[in-house]
């Protein structure tokens, strides 16, 4: 009886490791060239990007693809506040060449975009942590 336990124990083991496995297999890296151009379709789409912008925008995408690679060595010499440091750097310099090639419509909108997705990841928010908002349904329990 404890060896059948035991080996259906293993066989568990075994297929939840094999389904991690192949979703782990699913998320496939994208060549920089793809990242730019997904980047950009995505900005050409929501902003409304000239040809020549998003051309810009595509150049600007692939060199921070192209600079994210060779940066990963980099940044494992580095201890953790350095290395946050210059991300932060990195980040803020970025913001500022496309802040350069849009116009202030588009600057608006980039601005509305950043902040609708960081609400919609509701950074430091967990179920149950805002008791007192009224929307927050996830303590609800007349269900």
């Amino acid at each position: 009886m404890k060896i059948i336990a035991i080996v259906i124990l293993l066989l568990n083991a075994v297929l939840i490791s094999g389904s991690a496995y192949s979703q782990q297999q699913d998320k496939v890296k994208k060549t920089p060239e793809e990242f730019a151009q997904k980047k950009a379709d995505m900005m050409k789409k929501n902003l409304s990007l000239s040809d020549s912008q998003y051309k810009q925008m595509y150049d600007l995408f692939l060199n921070k693809a192209n600079e994210r690679k060779s940066n990963k060595e980099k940044y494992k010499d580095m201890d953790k506040t350095a290395r946050k440091e210059m991300r932060k750097q990195n980040r803020e310099k970025f913001q500022s060449r496309i802040r350069e090639i849009l116009n202030k419509e588009q600057i608006e909108k980039w601005d509305q975009m950043k902040s609708d997705r960081k609400n919609k990841k509701g950074k430091g928010h967990r179920k149950g942590d805002n008791k007192n908002d009224p929307d927050d349904k996830s303590m609800d329990q007349s269900k």
